[in-house]
């Protein structure tokens, strides 16, 4: 990023999207961390995981995993969304108050402002395209003019806006943007759209509590490329000595298979960043 310009970031509870915004080398306002202290971990591990994050279950499990491997007590703290500050105050705050490690953000390149760092990625997960079973099983046979539900906003979303736009205008598809996965998944059970391109984690949790999704099923993605999104958790840029020993705590349970069976006993999407 270029000096003295803002950092928009926006990092995305897999799912939930969070922006978080500062001038470059600057802490968000709230700067004095003796209001808070910080958490006593000399014998534990303090993490915060979002309910609103579709795949904070499976991240909770890997904490714990990790604080075990580290020899430490694990602390989650569950996160109670009733702040009014801003996103990164919130963030700020959990950090210093809460938990030294947040799990659940989308790693981006280049995507976080320099007060904090993240760990190696802990798995891999993405996003899909969602259709009913009569559906073509590829995107590339669903007619022009076909409409797809795509959440608002997500880095597929405007990769699919970027591959859409470059394809002649009568062989586009009808984009139609959607506030959440759920609603874009919705408008597909009620014939409101063709597939709709989701965040894996969120179908996988959603499809527990509905089963009316059980009658979707995946549409190849080609001729769009949906690359895979690593997903690793932030801390404090001050918290350097917990981040290496948090990546080689990682680095040992993606290596033994243990992340890997979290995901499984989850039924996440997803395999281990090895």
């Amino acid at each position: 990023m270029l000096a003295g310009k803002w950092i928009a970031a926006l990092m995305v509870l897999l799912g939930l999207a969070i922006s978080v915004s500062a001038q470059e080398g600057e802490l968000p306002f709230l700067r004095d961390e003796n209001q808070f202290g910080r958490p006593d971990d000399a014998f534990s591990l303090s993490f915060c995981v979002d309910p609103r994050d579709p795949s904070w279950e499976v991240d909770k499990a890997i904490g714990e995993a990790i604080a075990d491997a580290l020899l430490l007590e694990a602390k989650p703290f569950i996160i109670e969304n009733q702040s009014t500050e801003s996103d990164e105050t919130e963030l700020y705050r959990h950090l210093l108050r809460d938990c030294r490690l947040y799990f659940g953000f989308k790693l981006i390149a280049q995507g976080y402002p320099d007060w904090l760092t993240v760990t190696r990625p802990l798995y891999e997960t993405g996003y899909i395209f969602l259709a009913k079973s009569s559906a073509p099983q590829r995107l590339a046979d669903i007619p022009p003019g076909g409409r797809i539900a795509a959440t608002l906003g997500t880095s597929a979303d405007l990769r699919l806006i970027q591959f859409n736009n470059s394809r002649p205008s009568e062989r586009r598809w009808k984009r139609i943007p959607y506030t959440s996965d759920e609603a874009a998944i919705n408008a597909v059970l009620a014939d409101e759209a063709d597939t709709a391109l989701v965040w894996a984690p969120t179908f996988t949790r959603l499809r527990k509590t509905n089963a009316d999704f059980d009658a979707l099923k995946v549409v190849d993605p080609q001729p769009l490329t949906l690359p895979a999104m690593p997903v690793g958790a932030l801390l404090l840029a001050q918290d350097t000595y917990l981040r290496v020993n948090v990546d080689r705590a990682i680095t040992d349970l993606i290596a033994d298979g243990a992340i890997d069976g979290i995901l499984r006993s989850h039924g996440m999407e997803g395999q281990a960043k090895r």
